[in-house]
């Protein structure tokens, strides 16, 4: 019928159902929120924290070989992939080992799993329905995985794969993507050694297995997984702190390790593995300590997932590992930065290459991860130390006087016997000289 206008008025009836659909459906789930509570929700946001998430698209278009497995699958997420299957045969063999060592049947491990099986499905961030429904299946892939896990690190592995499989493996189990529950590798430890759960004693051995040992004894919590381990050990538990503010950001500049070098600042190695504890300057002898790190093949993976790890933290909202990786990458400008950390012991050249490929290797861990994060107070507090004894008028003339003698000699390190050399010559001409006119003036009577 005409309206009032003589216009006819037709009713939006499609658009309306579908928005009231939509808007019903937002609105029950907020009504479930507010039922559920304040704490609920908290404990849902840590719970996030606490999954082994997909790495985003984000990462993986940059560096995809990074986060995908080589050898071997280790959970759901990459469980199936054919290149990884070959491995699958090894891992029975694993189990068999284990239940002959042990001396228990195969049933005490899957009822140790299988109260915890939903707790172990809740870990996984993006687990697949088919997994979530196949219990039995899950059950079953975590029993064999943990088992191969723990027998990798007990160290048995060689009497059944060679170096270059092992090595596959050790870079494997360090991915994201590719991590097991530690719960798990704790319950079947406690079956096989028929006492009370040690997550001490399987932190212990993930430590050591990678030698990420501490004279110091670290105090690890309950870790959540091997990457988790790791990542504790060398960055420690500490809430992410910056205590700067936008201006110190904008203005703020560090120097490489050779302009540290120039200015009389030594580089030492530090005895513990921990950076938040090995990190620092002593003004009084100029004196940077830093970790050591061995660089490798496996060390951009490595370091690739810890980022992701790192940043996919919900609730704590970390920052060590990039906050270190930006610290690292402001010290290694160029190769020659490189040559100087490798003389001072701070980097060890574990068959990477030359000193150009490492540059080029902290280069990529800098521009393939986003640095979402300033430096942590820790390091912005060695920056601010560094910044007032280079403004101290003997060292910024130190600094400029080697500089200009590294700029003149191209950085050539046979500068300094060359010019050694024409000293030498100079002086060698000198009293060539000097003997040969002083009987001219000074006869002999």
């Amino acid at each position: 019928m005409p309206g009032a206008g003589g216009v006819d008025e037709v009713e939006p009836v499609q658009q309306s159902s579908i928005n009231e659909e939509w808007v019903v459906e937002i609105r029950n789930e907020l009504d479930q929120l507010l039922r559920d509570g304040p704490t609920a929700l908290q404990e849902r946001l840590s719970k996030k924290r606490s999954m082994i998430c997909k790495v985003p698209a984000l990462l993986k278009n940059l560096n995809n070989k990074a986060y995908e497995p080589q050898m071997a699958s280790f959970g759901p997420y990459h469980y199936g992939k054919e290149h990884l299957m070959p491995m699958e045969k090894h891992k029975l063999n694993t189990l068999l080992h284990l239940l002959t060592k042990s001396g228990k049947p195969l049933e005490s491990y899957v009822d140790a799993l299988a109260p915890v099986v939903q707790d172990l499905k809740d870990c996984y961030d993006a687990l697949p329905p088919s997994w979530r429904k196949d219990t039995s299946g899950f059950l079953k892939l975590m029993v064999l995985d943990g088992c191969f896990m723990l027998h990798i690190l007990d160290r048995w592995t060689r009497d059944f794969l060679g170096d270059l499989e092992t090595a596959g493996i050790e870079r494997d189990m360090l991915l994201l993507e590719n991590q097991l529950p530690m719960l798990v590798l704790v319950k079947i430890d406690q079956v096989r050694n028929g006492g009370e759960p040690r997550e001490e004693f399987i932190q212990k051995l993930v430590l050591d297995y990678w030698e990420l040992s501490s004279p110091q004894p670290l105090r690890m919590g309950k870790c959540l997984h091997l990457l988790d381990s790791c990542r504790m050990a060398l960055f420690g538990d500490e809430k992410y702190v910056s205590d700067t503010d936008s201006s110190d950001r904008t203005t703020f500049q560090f120097w490489s390790a050779i302009e540290l070098t120039e200015a009389g600042i030594r580089l030492e190695p530090a005895k513990s593995v921990r950076t938040q504890e090995t990190i620092s300057f002593n003004a009084n002898d100029g004196v940077l300590t830093l970790p050591t790190i061995v660089v490798d093949h496996a060390m951009e993976s490595m370091f690739l997932n810890l980022i992701a790890f790192d940043g996919l933290c919900i609730g704590d909202l970390r920052g060590e590992v990039t906050s270190f990786i930006y610290f690292m990458r402001q010290l290694i400008k160029t190769p020659r930065d490189v040559s100087v950390l490798t003389s001072s012991h701070i980097l060890k050249n574990n068959g990477i290459g030359s000193d150009e490929a490492i540059f080029q290797l902290f280069d990529s861990l800098s521009k393939e991860a986003p640095i979402l994060n300033p430096p942590t107070k820790m390091c912005f507090d060695v920056y601010k130390r560094i910044q007032q004894y280079r403004r101290k008028p003997q060292k910024r003339l130190r600094a400029y006087v080697v500089h200009a003698y590294h700029e003149s000699t191209n950085w050539s390190p046979w500068a300094c016997w060359s010019i050694l050399a024409a000293i030498l010559l100079f002086i060698l001409s000198f009293l060539q000289t000097w003997y040969t006119l002083y009987p001219y003036y000074h006869p002999r009577k």
